[in-house]
């Protein structure tokens, strides 16, 4: 009982911690003298990472502007729910204290998939010839 209490207690702090961080993305736009972390690849390389544009994507998609939000980084629309997804269903497990069967963690091409479809749109966003271009996080006019 005192482990679940525990439990409850960090999974509320955490709770807290994800609206303030939403909150933030709501009234603090990702410019480039925001605290916001910066791409350390896009930084020394010049190229986009897959995650490049996700934080101005989040902030456009909170703020209702959908398109752009898909302009800055459309597979954020993939993979965030997907990872959203399987963080509350191991919080749970791990809230509920529930054993997993035979150590058995799930099938094991989903994380193997993820990441060939992450370095995919990686190399394709970085690809200078139309439509690929478009991959890479841009404005809308």
């Amino acid at each position: 009982r005192y482990r679940s209490a525990v439990r409850g207690g960090l999974l509320l702090l955490a709770a807290a911690g994800l609206a303030f961080s939403i909150y933030l993305l709501i009234v603090v736009p990702p410019t480039d003298d925001s605290y916001y972390p910066r791409c350390q690849l896009h930084t020394l390389t010049g190229l986009h990472c897959p995650g490049c544009g996700t934080t101005r994507s989040l902030h456009a998609l909170v703020n209702g502007h959908i398109a752009q939000a898909l302009a800055y980084n459309a597979i954020a629309f993939i993979v965030i729910p997907v990872v959203g997804f399987s963080l509350v269903r191991s919080l749970w497990t791990w809230y509920r204290a529930l054993p997993t069967p035979n150590g058995i963690r799930g099938n094991p091409v989903w994380p193997w998939l993820l990441a060939a479809i992450l370095l995919t749109y990686g190399v394709l966003r970085n690809l200078p010839w139309y439509p690929f271009s478009l991959l890479a996080p841009h404005e809308l006019s």
